[in-house]
């Protein structure tokens, strides 16, 4: 397996109407410890343009997080 699939993974996501700067200065004390992180902004947040009025239901509101989460299943699991 490889080192990297090895580390600690921490997906921090961020509260309604906030973004992934909530946690810039938590993010540097587990990657100090070799520990991957990964901030995500969520829709109508941070650098996602969408505007809040045009998230209609929690599953648009979470895509981004889904997606990401679907797409690392084997990595998060501990199954790759």
């Amino acid at each position: 397996m490889a080192e990297a699939e090895n580390k600690n993974h921490f997906v921090l996501v961020h509260g309604i109407c906030n973004s992934p700067w909530n946690w810039f200065k938590l993010k540097p004390q587990p990657e100090s410890a070799s520990c991957r992180v990964t901030l995500l902004d969520l829709a109508a947040s941070g650098v996602n343009m969408k505007a809040i009025h045009d998230v209609r239901t929690f599953e648009e509101y979470s895509r981004q997080l889904l997606a990401f989460l679907a797409s690392n299943r084997p990595l998060l699991l501990g199954t790759a």
